[in-house]
């Protein structure tokens, strides 16, 4: 158990993120799962309770995992928040909570943990998950957008800063995902029609494919990989439909 690799994800309880512990456990990570929401804890997996828009508890997320399992490898920032007002009517709080969020904790969450690799000599992985909405807007997403497009820009300035240790920094941009909060959205008729004419797979994304690609990153199979943002969408960004 002392060697075995640590990874942490945050927004663990459901949807991608809970998919990306899973697929950790499943390739004998250890995990902790942090979540504002209940964990339900199992064999190598510890959940850890915290309020990412809250910085107090985001400064001790990392020395948290480092007290329950002496390292950390790998760092998914995946948890995020989409409150859901166009650029007129998004209000100071709906912004300040989104940027905590999506944002700040990644930064800072992902700063403390390369410390932490470097004080250890771990050549560590960091993972974030963006959206395809970081190189392309959306409707009434206004403070939710503008996040998921800074942390594309984020990666990229953390691949380059950390890579003299040997820390590999990429993004993943999720297209549509059926997950438990987006399926009752995307069982609406105009939504179906949207995924079967938009996306060129004609179906929305599983939240295991996204799990699957966190993997591949993570593993030795992607030591050159630095600095990149994956979309991982059905084709929905390469798709100019004009009918």
């Amino acid at each position: 158990m002392k060697n075995q690799r640590v990874a942490l994800v945050t927004g663990a309880a459901k949807g991608i993120g809970a998919a990306i512990a899973d697929e950790l456990l499943k390739n004998s990570y250890l995990v902790l799962a942090v979540d504002k929401d209940e964990v339900k804890s199992r064999p190598n997996l510890v959940f850890y309770r915290a309020d990412l828009s809250i910085n107090s508890e985001v400064s001790k997320i990392i020395p948290g995992c480092i007290s329950e399992f002496g390292r950390i490898d790998v760092l998914v920032n995946n948890a995020a928040v989409s409150l859901g007002k166009d650029f007129l009517s998004t209000d100071l709080q709906t912004w300040e909570t989104t940027v905590a969020v999506n944002q700040t904790a990644p930064f800072f969450l992902s700063q403390m943990a390369a410390k932490k690799m470097i004080e250890l000599g771990i050549s560590g992985r960091i993972v974030n998950i963006a959206s395809v909405n970081s190189v392309a807007s959306e409707m009434g997403q206004s403070s939710y957008v503008t996040t998921k497009g800074a942390i594309a820009m984020m990666t990229k300035s953390m691949a380059v800063d950390l890579a003299k240790y040997k820390i590999l920094v990429n993004g993943i941009a999720p297209g549509p995902i059926l997950t438990e909060t987006s399926a009752p959205i995307f069982s609406q008729s105009n939504y179906v029609s949207a995924i079967e004419n938009g996306v060129p797979l004609k179906r929305a994304g599983l939240p295991a494919e996204v799990a699957d690609l966190v993997i591949f990153l993570a593993s030795e199979k992607a030591t050159y990989i630095t600095g990149q943002m994956i979309v991982i969408d059905g084709g929905f960004l390469a798709y100019c439909r004009m009918t």
